[in-house]
C-alpha cells in the first residue's frame, strides 16, 4: 500500500495574496464599482513588515479615481477613541475645496455659474475670490444683491435642509459655504472656530455659540460626524474616501523605556476599545457612503490570544472566514492575508 506524501504546510485560514494583485482587485471590484456608487466596506489586511507593507501603504495612498485619501497611524492617533479618529481625518481634509464645490453647484442652480478662470485665463478664480458674489455678478452683469439672495436660498436648501447630515455638521458646512460668497457672513475668528471644531481643537464655548455649534466633537457625536462627512464628500462631487488605518503600534504589548518612547502605546483595555471602534465601523457601513477602510493588521494581532482579534470576539466573528479554501485566497473576505503566511497546519 502506497502511503501518500505529506502535503506542504499551508497557512491557517487561507492562502496569502500578492499585494499588487489585491490592490488591482480593490480598484476594480470595490472603488470603481460598489464603493464608487455609494457603498462602504471595511477590510482588515494582514501584512508583514518590509517591502510588502511599504508597497501596500503606497498603493492605498494612490488607489481609486476621484477618491480622497487619508491615513491614520495608531502610533500618532489614539485609535481607541473615535473622536480622535474623526479629528485626524478632518485635519487631512481641505474643507474649503469641498465648500467651494457646493457653492459652485448653488450658482449653477441659480442659473449663474461662476467663471472658472479669470479673463486672461491665468489662474483659477476659486483661489482668488472667484466665488464671491461680486465677481460672479459682474461676470453675468446682474445685480449682486439679488444674486446673493438667490444663491443664499439655494445653499439653505442644499445644506441646512439636507437629509442625512447631522445638525451641527450642516451648520458648520453652511457657515463655510457662506464665507465664500464674500459678503461678510463669517469673519476670520468665526471661520477659525468652525475649522477648529471640525479638527478637534480646543475652541471656547462662546466662540462655538457665535457660529451656531452646540457641542465640541466627542465620542457621543464623532461617529455621526464621520457619516455626515462621507455623504458631504459625495455631494461635493468626490467618489468617496479611502481611509487607511495602521494598527502596527497596537500589537506592541510593552512600552519601551521612557527615553525611547515615541507616540502612543496601548494597554489591553485600550486595545479592546480600538477593536470596538472597528466593530462599530463594520456595523455602520449601511449608513456610511463611499467609504473604503483599509485596516493594516500585523500578523501577531490575528493569532495572539491575549491582545489579538481572538481577545475580542465581537470583532473576530465579523471578520473570520466561515468558509475558506486553504490553498486559494478569497479577495472578497473581510480579512485578507497579503504576502504573509500565518501559522501553518498540515
Amino acid at each position: 500500500m502506497t502511503v501518500p506524501a505529506p502535503r506542504d504546510p499551508l497557512p491557517a485560514g487561507g492562502a496569502p495574496m500578492p499585494v499588487g494583485e489585491y490592490l488591482d482587485f480593490i480598484a476594480k471590484e470595490y472603488l470603481a464599482g460598489f464603493v464608487g456608487r455609494g457603498g462602504s466596506t471595511v477590510k482588515l489586511m494582514v501584512v508583514g513588515g518590509g517591502q510588502a507593507a511599504a508597497e501596500l501603504a503606497d498603493g492605498l495612498a494612490m488607489i481609486g479615481d476621484g477618491f480622497l485619501h487619508v491615513t491614520i497611524d495608531a502610533a500618532v492617533t489614539r485609535v481607541h477613541m473615535v473622536d480622535q479618529v474623526f479629528a485626524t481625518v478632518a485635519r487631512q481634509i481641505d474643507w474649503g475645496t469641498l465648500a467651494a464645490a457646493v457653492v459652485g453647484q448653488a450658482y449653477e442652480r441659480a442659473g449663474f455659474p461662476a467663471p472658472a478662470h479669470d479673463p486672461d485665463g491665468a489662474k483659477d478664480l476659486h483661489d482668488a475670490g472667484g466665488l464671491a458674489v461680486g465677481v460672479v455678478a459682474e461676470h453675468h452683469e446682474v445685480d449682486a444683491h439679488e444674486l446673493y439672495r438667490s444663491v443664499r436660498r439655494s445653499l439653505e436648501h442644499a445644506v441646512l435642509a439636507a437629509a442625512g447630515l447631522g445638525h451641527d455638521f450642516r451648520v458648520a458646512m453652511y457657515r463655510l459655504c457662506c464665507d465664500l460668497l464674500g459678503r461678510g457672513d463669517l469673519d476670520d475668528a468665526e471661520r477659525d472656530a468652525v475649522l477648529g471644531w471640525l479638527r478637534g481643537d480646543r475652541v471656547p464655548a462662546a466662540a462655538l455659540r457665535r457660529v451656531g455649534l452646540s457641542a465640541k466633537v466627542a465620542r457621543h457625536n464623532a461617529r455621526p460626524l464621520l457619516v455626515s462627512l462621507t455623504r458631504w464628500l459625495r455631494r461635493a462631487g468626490w467618489s468617496g474616501l479611502v481611509l487607511t488605518l495602521d494598527l502596527e503600534r497596537v500589537a506592541q504589548a510593552r512600552r519601551p523605556p521612557a527615553g525611547l518612547r515615541d507616540g502612543h502605546y496601548y494597554s489591553k483595555a485600550a486595545t479592546l476599545d480600538a477593536y470596538e471602534v472597528l466593530r462599530q465601523l463594520i456595523d455602520g457601513t449601511d449608513d456610511l457612503e463611499g467609504l473604503f477602510v483599509a485596516v493594516l493588521v500585523p500578523p501577531e494581532l490575528v493569532t495572539d490570544e491575549a491582545r489579538g482579534l481572538p481577545a475580542y470576539s465581537a470583532l473576530q466573528l465579523r471578520v473570520a472566514d466561515e468558509v475558506r479554501d486553504r490553498r486559494r485566497p478569497n479577495p472578497f473576505a473581510a480579512l485578507v492575508r497579503l504576502g504573509v503566511r500565518l501559522e501553518a497546519v498540515r
